[in-house]
């Protein structure tokens, strides 16, 4: 029985030091340092302060958030944590301080809390111990020299000159290729100006109609609308009466109040409805009739083309009394004038 016992009471020891030292294995220590490079700062130079936390894996550190003035210290920049694990189960976090100091002298780092987390909700601390720092000088010891202030510094300069000159000479380019155009677009207006008097329109139109051959076609509307238009066209033009868009009769009846001789009134009355007679009917001509409608309104042009009067007709007939000529009057110009001679 107490053999028995003894032996109960050797496992129960035995578990219960596995129960402790599996205990102890789990927790391991959590330590922090920080380190920085051998060499010494100046003064006003960047002093990276490297901070390194072992912990076991799974933990999280949470960097601390230092102020820009930590004590002698002015921190300019710190580098996200990152976390590496170890082979022995362990993991290890690591970020940088970018701390400057602006005074020769010998310094320690600030205790740095830190605080590391379980994940499941416990907060531990641990404290990285203050190191040396030793920050010299940017005078070398014994130079006596004096020197000259250093200058401001310089700032980024853009030389704007030749942008200003090539805009300079842009805009004159431009200006001048636009002034070349509006003379030349003028120059192309006034060439296309037609000079011609309204007889030598009619005649050139008349032309034009009768080489389209629009008779040998069997397009005999279409002929006979193109060379009444244009003679009445003519008329318009040369006497002021509107005679585009009036009838027959009521041209008749407008050409009386004019200076148009009476014949070539009943001429052309005669030929306008020769053309009403093919246009609106479906009375079906022939060739032979449509060069005689040609011919017709050729002859009412020549019968009623201006006279034109210089002043060398006047000086040879000078003692020479001239009457009114019947029908328009044009200067040399080609502009509508009354015929005024003074004997």
């Amino acid at each position: 029985m107490d053999k028995k016992r003894t032996n109960l009471s050797i496992i129960i020891i035995t578990i219960l030091l596995f129960v402790i030292v599996g205990t102890t294995a789990a927790q391991e220590p959590i330590t922090a340092t920080i380190s920085t490079p051998a060499q010494a700062a100046t003064v006003g130079d960047p002093v990276e302060l490297t901070v390194t936390i072992t912990h076991p894996e799974g933990y999280y550190v949470l960097p601390p958030a230092l102020e820009t003035g930590w004590e002698q210290f002015v921190i300019a920049d710190q580098t996200p944590a990152t976390t590496v694990s170890n082979r022995d189960g362990s993991a290890t976090t690591i970020f940088t301080i970018d701390a400057r100091v602006f005074a020769p002298g010998e310094y320690a780092t600030p205790p740095l809390v830190l605080s590391v987390t379980d994940g499941a909700g416990e907060l531990n601390e641990v404290i990285a111990a203050p190191i040396p720092v030793s920050i010299q000088s940017v005078l070398v010891e014994g130079d006596t020299e004096l020197r000259d202030i250093k200058p401001q510094a310089e700032l980024p300069y853009t030389n704007w000159l030749p942008w200003i000159i090539g805009g300079i000479l842009l805009a004159v380019l431009l200006g001048g290729g636009f002034l070349w155009r509006k003379r030349r677009q003028a120059r192309l207006a006034l060439a296309m100006v037609d000079n011609r008097l309204p007889h030598e329109v009619a005649l050139d139109e008349l032309e034009r109609i009768e080489g389209l051959h629009l008779p040998q076609n069997g397009r005999f509307k279409e002929y006979y609308t193109f060379v009444s238009d244009t003679v009445r066209f003519y008329i318009e033009k040369s006497y002021g009466v509107p005679v585009m868009e009036r009838t027959t009769g009521e041209i008749q009846t407008s050409l009386r109040n004019s200076n148009m001789d009476l014949n070539v009134t009943r001429d052309f009355v005669n030929f306008l409805n020769a053309s009403d007679l093919i246009k609106f009917s479906t009375f079906e001509p022939n060739v032979a009739d449509a060069k005689q409608l040609m011919l017709s309104a050729r002859n009412i042009v020549a019968s009623t083309k201006p006279l034109v009067i210089t002043t060398d007709d006047v000086d040879k007939q000078e003692h020479t009394p001239i009457s009114p000529p019947q029908g328009p009057h044009f200067s040399s110009n080609g502009k509508l004038t009354n015929a005024e001679v003074q004997a």
